[in-house]
């Protein structure tokens, strides 16, 4: 037994108070002689021992009756569990990951458990909830529940190192003796390794999906593109094979393009081709029919036709092989001769070449600074004769390393960078052996720079500094026969298609995508990024002359086509996609985890926190004995005789 105010059992002291008075009223009397009656004298001693009984059973009864009363107010209990007089901190993250969509045994995961969150945000102390996409603080039982009811499934998730790092900032703000954190979720194996914070309970709650079997609409892209005719091919997955045929449809808003079905009898994985017309697809849709997950059953995209990328050289030699690498279907080249340069090109260029110039004079520097300053790309060739200086002014303007000397040397290309970001997607494997192209002289330079391409020696043969590229030696076919290799191609062609960020058939929603929009910017005029007329927001964006560069991030929250709009003109559709890492139902077995409390649900885990924490008040039962003596003590005082 414990008591809530110990501190008043010094009050006990009092108890010497009745057998004070108790001595007090035993103290001797004098004698006095009487008549020696025997019959008085015997009435007299049966008297006196009668007069002694009475007197200690009032003293017990008044000294209990005083115990008790002190021993009720200093609140006695008995502790149901060791966490009863201790301080508790509990901290709930609930997933509401689009894997929580399917349904356990009381319906979807979700619902259920904010059901049970509502309930006993009702009955239970104040707790702290956070969300994959939101935090809430502390949530008690007098808040608005509005809050509550109005969590959505979110297209972010987290693992367990997010979740500690939460709980963590949590605790520090609300230290106490006992801290738990109750993890609410399907425990997908995305969640990772668990390392456990000191000093804190977990508690793990795992929704238990009735029925795994999930089809998704994975990925699409655009295989092939004529004149007249599309290739779009669609990826399908499945948690498990399925012998009968899955409706396909791919629809243009309402239209319906054309539709298909799928069968995963042999395999989890399928592919599917669509061909269609080479015309504008503003909002198109890949969907399936499908009893599993519901955000998987879509994938929104937009097909547009790509602008062509202005693509603008000045020669010093021959630049026949741009011209054939910069072909008239996506770009619109123009070269001029080093002694006869049209400045006024340079504004809609989105890649400038400096192939070959020997004296790059003072307006071309300027133009093509200025040029590089608001982000266009720059790929410089060198001269065999240049002249030393003028360019190393001009190279260190453009953040690239200078020139020291020229060494005629013959050099075979040998090294290919496969990550450098020149050289994204080109190759399907990392190739060793290939036919090495060789340049017969090259220039040394006073530092290194990131290289795509490398000599032998491991010295740049093509190396960049931001958007600004350089060749190490000449490329002409009197220097070297780089021309009639295979990597020419890659290299000049991917440089001209990354110059016009232009939208992929559709991005993904929460990663950062970079597009440009090919419209010159105007003043403080915007693009905007629109669904409807009432749902549209204003992305990150950088204006230049020729383009807008647009950023998204964490806009838009929501899968679906939209439309860029400038200057209240809809001028480019686009569409995002939900990322499908929560598709693959694979999970943890939490089984496996030590020193885990593990719920079947969140009911079960608020009761049996209650439980620990409930105590057994007593001090009624001590009013009740303190009443009872002090009834005793006046039935004494009027009936004993």
């Amino acid at each position: 037994m414990q008591f809530r105010h110990p501190e008043l059992l010094y009050a006990l002291i009092l108890l010497v108070i009745p057998f004070i008075v108790h001595l007090f009223k035993l103290r001797k009397f004098q004698k006095e002689a009487f008549t020696n009656v025997k019959l008085l004298k015997k009435v007299v001693q049966e008297n006196r021992k009668s007069n002694q009984l009475k007197k200690w059973l009032i003293l017990i009864a008044r000294t209990l009756a005083l115990a008790f009363l002190i021993l009720a107010f200093a609140q006695p209990f008995i502790p149901s569990g060791k966490t009863a007089k201790q301080s508790t901190s509990t901290l709930l993250y609930l997933d509401n990951s689009f894997s929580m969509q399917l349904r356990g045994e009381h319906g979807p995961m979700l619902q259920h458990n904010i059901q049970q969150l509502l309930e006993n945000s009702q009955q239970n102390d104040q707790f702290g909830l956070f969300t994959n996409n939101k935090d809430f603080g502390i949530i008690s039982p007098s808040e608005d529940q509005s809050e509550l009811q109005d969590i959505d499934y979110s297209s972010n998730s987290m693992n367990f190192n997010l979740i500690n790092l939460k709980a963590r900032q949590f605790f520090n703000e609300h230290p106490a003796e006992v801290q738990r954190l109750v993890l609410i979720s399907d425990f997908q194996q995305n969640l990772g390794d668990l390392n456990k914070l000191e000093n804190i309970a977990y508690h793990f709650v795992k929704n238990e999906a009735q029925n795994i079997s999930n089809i998704s609409v994975d990925s699409a892209y655009a295989i092939d593109k004529n004149l007249n005719q599309l290739s779009l091919r669609a990826n399908f997955s499945t948690t498990e094979k399925l012998d009968r045929d899955i409706p396909i449809s791919l629809k243009n808003g309402e239209q319906i393009l054309a539709k298909k079905s799928i069968n995963f009898k042999e395999n989890k994985q399928q592919e599917v081709e669509f061909r269609l017309q080479a015309e504008e697809i503003e909002n198109g849709i890949i969907s399936i029919e499908d009893n599993g997950l519901v955000y998987d059953n879509e994938l929104f995209f937009t097909y547009a036709e790509t602008p062509k990328i202005n693509v603008l050289s000045v020669s010093g030699s021959d630049a026949d092989f741009l011209n054939r690498i910069f072909t008239k279907d996506q770009f619109s080249y123009i070269n001029f001769d080093e002694n006869e340069v049209d400045f006024s090109a340079f504004s809609s260029a989105d890649l400038i070449i400096l192939n070959e110039v020997e004296h790059i004079n003072t307006a071309l520097q300027n133009q093509v600074l200025e040029k590089a300053k608001e982000g266009t790309p720059v790929c410089i060739i060198p001269a065999s004769n240049l002249q030393l200086q003028n360019y190393n002014s001009f190279l260190s303007n453009l953040g690239l390393p200078i020139i020291k000397n020229k060494q005629n040397k013959e050099l075979l290309i040998t090294e290919i960078s496969f990550e450098h970001p020149l050289f994204e997607d080109t190759f399907e494997k990392e190739i060793s052996n290939f036919q090495y192209p060789e340049v017969q002289s090259f220039y040394n330079f006073n530092k290194d720079a990131s290289a795509a391409l490398a000599y032998q020696n491991n010295n740049a043969f093509l190396m960049n500094s931001g958007n600004s590229y350089l060749f190490s030696a000449p490329i002409s076919q009197e220097n070297s026969n780089f021309q009639n290799s295979p990597l020419i191609v890659p290299v000049f062609y991917n440089l001209g298609i990354s110059a016009l960020k232009t939208p992929s058939l559709y991005f993904e929603v929460g990663q950062e995508n970079i597009f440009d929009v090919n419209i010159a910017g105007n003043g403080d005029q915007v693009v905007e990024i629109q669904q409807n007329s009432a749902d549209s927001f204003i992305p990150l964006q950088q204006n230049t002359s020729d383009k807008i560069t647009v950023t998204t991030t964490e806009l838009p929250e929501n899968a679906g086509n939209y439309m860029i709009t400038y200057q209240e003109k809809r001028i480019l559709p686009i569409s995002y996609n939900y990322p499908r890492n929560e598709s693959d139902l694979n999970y943890l077995d939490i089984n496996e985890f030590e020193n885990i409390e593990k719920q079947t649900d969140l009911n079960t885990f608020f009761e049996s926190t209650k439980a620990a924490q409930q105590i057994d008040v007593l001090w009624k039962w001590f009013i009740i004995f303190a009443l009872i003596f002090l009834t005793i003590e006046m039935l004494l005082l009027k009936f004993f005789k």
